[in-house]
């Protein structure tokens, strides 16, 4: 019968491959070399493997022992997280956060937002910068940034916030001057591309088993949604934007969308935050405050 897994453990060895030798664990530990070395040995009879490379001057995982820290170490973050959202529940979130945001959705969503959470937490400061340029959050220092479309790998926290459909749009004098049925008729039509798309993009339109790829005969790039909006309202030409971006556009009659029964891929809207598992009370808040009242 095997025996129950002592986790205290863990925190020797996750200690162990970080420090690369008992000598660093047990000073960051508190506790003597022996103790440590003890515990590794006792932690591998309860997993069954070897997960430590052992020699004179240093420590090195095996590759059970990489996968083990990785896991170990995940179960550790959750575990400080849980002790410390519980142990600042009861307590005022102070301080200063700094976010970013595209330009339309920061107007339409993120600053009405900041307004309630501010309203609730009035010791908090917010520093809100509003860009359709993508920027480093981690180089540029800030705490979260809301991030729409489609997100390349990156070390950062992601969380979905809303989901969304990409559509396309035209001016109503534009719609009647087309006779547009399928994405091919759009081939040759002027279009207005976001720098957040890249150059050469194709867009797949489908319609139940239906599929067409579409190749944009791109005459102006913009980096600013609300440009895109104004110039595709006066202009012969169309472009692609999120649906929820357009809702009173649509609405008001100012733009009208094209290809109805069409569709195009969907996207997200996140929460995203630099990878470090220690956040502030005042961070915790305003995503937990984000994601229970941002809707679309």
């Amino acid at each position: 019968m095997s025996r129950r897994p002592n986790f205290n453990r863990l925190a020797h060895f996750i200690a162990t491959v970080e420090a690369g030798t008992i000598t660093g664990a047990a000073a960051k530990l508190g506790i003597s070399k022996a103790v440590v070395s003890k515990q590794l040995q006792l932690l591998e009879e309860d997993v069954g493997t070897p997960l430590l490379l052992r020699n004179t001057r240093h420590l090195q995982p095996t590759e059970a022992g990489r996968v083990f820290f990785e896991d170990a170490k995940s179960a550790q973050t959750q575990a400080n997280n849980a002790y410390e959202r519980i142990q600042d529940r009861d307590k005022t979130p102070k301080g200063a956060l700094r976010v970013t945001a595209p330009v339309d959705f920061g107007v339409s969503y993120v600053a009405p937002f900041v307004a309630k959470f501010q309203e609730t937490y009035s010791e908090v400061t917010v520093d809100l910068h509003l860009t359709d340029g993508l920027i480093d959050i981690i180089e540029d220092r800030y705490d979260v940034a809301f991030r729409i479309g489609w997100l390349p790998d990156s070390s950062n926290l992601a969380r979905k916030l809303l989901d969304f459909e990409v559509i396309a749009i035209c001016s109503p004098s534009t719609a009647r001057g087309l006779n547009v049925k399928e994405p091919d008729d759009l081939s040759n039509v002027p279009f207005v591309r976001s720098d957040a798309f890249p150059e050469k993009m194709e867009w797949m339109f489908e319609k139940g088993r239906q599929r067409q790829t579409l190749k944009t005969q791109v005459v102006s790039t913009m980096n600013i949604t609300l440009a895109m909006r104004a110039y595709v309202a006066e202009g012969f030409c169309y472009t692609v934007l999120p649906d929820f971006l357009l809702r009173d556009d649509l609405e008001q009659g100012r733009l009208t969308r094209l290809l109805p029964d069409w569709r195009l891929r969907s996207g997200g809207v996140y929460t995203v935050t630099p990878p470090s598992h220690v956040r502030s009370n005042a961070l915790r808040r305003f995503l937990e405050m984000a994601h229970r009242t941002i809707k679309a």
